[in-house]
């Protein structure tokens, strides 16, 4: 929750450290740019200045830069915000006092703690408890609500590591468990049927580029090596080569079953998509499985569009809650469906 701005640099960035009489003048460049932060921080959270004694050019600088942008009433509020830590050998635990510095014709009020032990300090702010906004709570709750009614990923919802420079600073991260490197909302535990269901809806709000990155390996080593991916190619901007020779074996013919190719007799006068579902919908185990006999040429994209998008419109989790016949049939059917119309322009 906290930040450290490391002033005058860091020995983790030698390159960043003032030390030479450059540095300073490059410093004093930069001092606006770091006094406008300060002050926008000062209004809302209290400041602890550590490692630098009061005296210091540079800090009586920053000090002037934003007192000269504050009135009376602002300066009278930072004096409970400003904490100022002096080290002093010697000294024996630690003195807390009011203190006053005068910044031209402004007097400056603050707090300064004088300590020869730092450690007192971190010992302090160990205990001291991190506060929320009601505002951040209140979309907690709502996030964890919806995600937990729905178990479905969302654009707001990410489980990330907090450095992840791919998550954007106003979108909502959650880190739980070990902190390690977090794919996007831990895409790693996607369901094949999301997968399959954002193909043909498009409820996933993720690119096709992070779910074939982090979802892609748990999910078709958990589907036996079957899963349909031109879409998500079609899209993604990056290189998947595993994702790539898995579309490169996919076809008409394999996506059929056997038994399907030799009782196409079993269609009748049926001849396309649409004929089959106007007739057979209100049995759709049947109309499901009876549109996968058709041959490639006599199913119409648009047709198998329309009646994927209405089975999902009836039921938006018909691959978990009807019976398995169901299931199979319309995961066979997306399968078709991702083939022919993205399969076939990949590969043309």
């Amino acid at each position: 929750m906290a930040e450290i701005f490391k002033i005058h640099g860091s020995i983790e960035e030698p390159g960043s450290l003032i030390i030479n009489e450059q540095d300073y003048i490059d410093f004093d460049k930069r001092s606006p740019y770091l006094a406008a932060k300060l002050m926008t921080i000062f209004m809302e959270y209290p400041i602890i200045f550590m490692g630098y004694s009061i005296s210091d050019t540079n800090i009586q600088k920053i000090i002037k830069s934003i007192i000269d942008c504050l009135d009376v009433q602002q300066l009278k509020m930072l004096e409970d915000r400003f904490v100022f830590v002096e080290y002093q050998p010697g000294k024996v635990g630690s003195e807390v006092t009011p203190y006053t510095i005068m910044i031209d014709d402004k007097p400056l009020a603050m707090t300064k703690i004088v300590v020869e032990d730092f450690k007192l300090i971190y010992k302090a702010l160990e205990g001291k408890k991190s506060k929320l906004p009601v505002r951040i709570l209140r979309r907690f709750k709502q996030e964890l609500y919806d995600f937990t009614v729905t178990n479905m990923p969302t654009a707001s919802m990410r489980v990330a590591s907090i450095e992840d420079d791919r998550v954007k600073d106003e979108e909502f991260v959650m880190a739980i468990g070990k902190l390690s490197d977090y794919g996007l909302r831990g895409l790693h535990g996607l369901k094949a049927d999301e997968w399959y269901r954002n193909i043909v809806i498009q409820d996933i709000e993720f690119s096709a580029d992070d779910l074939l990155k982090y979802a892609f390996d748990d999910l078709i080593k958990q589907n036996s090596g079957r899963l349909p991916v031109n879409k998500y190619l079609s899209e993604a901007t990056g290189e998947y080569p595993e994702c790539v020779e898995l579309a490169e074996k996919q076809n008409f013919d394999s996506i059929i079953s056997a038994t399907i190719k030799k009782n196409r007799n079993k269609l009748g006068v049926y001849k396309s998509v649409k004929q089959i579902w106007e007739n057979e919908k209100m049995f759709i185990e049947r109309a499901t499985y009876l549109i996968a006999h058709l041959e490639e040429q006599d199913i119409d994209i648009q047709e198998l569009e329309n009646v994927l998008k209405e089975i999902f419109e009836h039921d938006v989790n018909v691959l978990q809650n009807s019976k398995p016949a169901i299931r199979t049939n319309v995961r066979r059917l997306i399968m078709i469906y991702d083939y022919l119309k993205w399969g076939n322009k990949r590969t043309s």
